[in-house]
């Protein structure tokens, strides 16, 4: 907790993870189809890409986020508040 005047004691989050600095919008909107259930096929068409493009996106996507499926990806994500979804607070002591 940081210092405040006294009577000012609020929480403080804590800084995003590691993970959360190194994903771009393009990764963010893979991501968002990921979770949405779309094939690598609808990815490539949401991307507007081939399908081996997208194909190495969700890979690269994956790698970022030390995950080896889509499934732990889309949960590292909303785990991470990127999709939208607020990540749980931590208790304070």
């Amino acid at each position: 907790m940081i210092d405040r005047p006294e009577g000012h004691h609020h929480p403080v989050d804590p800084a995003p993870p590691a993970q959360v600095s190194v994903l771009n919008r393009r990764d963010v909107e893979v991501l968002q189809c990921l979770a949405d259930g779309k094939s690598t096929s609808q990815i490539a068409g949401v991307l507007e890409v081939s399908g081996n493009t997208a194909r190495t996106r969700i890979h690269q996507v994956q790698a970022k986020l030390d995950v080896t499926d889509r499934a732990a990806a889309v949960r590292t994500a909303q785990e991470l508040g990127v999709l939208g979804i607020p990540r749980p607070r931590r208790p304070v002591a």
